[in-house]
């Protein structure tokens, strides 16, 4: 089996996690991993350089190629401390296509105030975490802004899925 890759990446509040999921509700058998899931919730790290979810997010990522259609790995993933594993899983599988949200601070923090962690954390918290023009400059990056709505990132992803 031919495992292909989507990398999902921005802002906290951007819509990184509301995608994903679309995806994996829409492929079959998808394995969705979770930089949030993977890191606050199974290890319980802060996200810092060389913390221990980078490599368990490779780990399952890896897990999935060769044994499911579609792997998603989505979270912030800040360019700084996740492009060299990012780079690595680029390089095992045959095809991977990255999309990488690219929103002001207001439309994310206006996203994330209808999402359940809105009692969680606030502004002060997002604009610590904030990372501007955070690309990987990947020939194969797509840029979404704040002019697509989830029905045209879905319809974008599920296309190139089947390019």
């Amino acid at each position: 089996m031919q495992t292909k890759l989507i990398i999902i990446r921005g802002n906290s509040g951007s819509g990184k996690t509301t995608l994903a999921q679309h995806i994996q509700a829409a492929v079959p058998g998808a394995l969705l991993v979770s930089q949030d899931v993977v890191r606050r919730q199974m290890l319980m790290v802060r996200d810092r350089p060389h913390n221990l979810a980078i490599p368990l997010i490779e780990q399952i990522a890896l897990y999935g190629n060769g044994r499911v259609p579609l792997v998603i790995v989505e979270g912030i993933l800040v360019r700084t401390r996740y492009a060299a594993m990012l780079t690595r899983l680029q390089a095992q599988f045959t095809h991977t296509v990255v999309y990488y949200f690219d929103l002001p601070f207001a439309t994310t923090l206006a996203r994330h105030q209808t999402r359940p962690q809105a009692a969680t954390f606030g502004a002060n918290e997002m604009r610590d975490w904030w990372v501007a023009d955070d690309e990987l400059g990947w020939a194969n990056e797509y840029i979404f802004d704040e002019q697509q709505t989830l029905a045209t990132e879905l319809s974008t992803v599920l296309t190139n899925l089947n390019e």
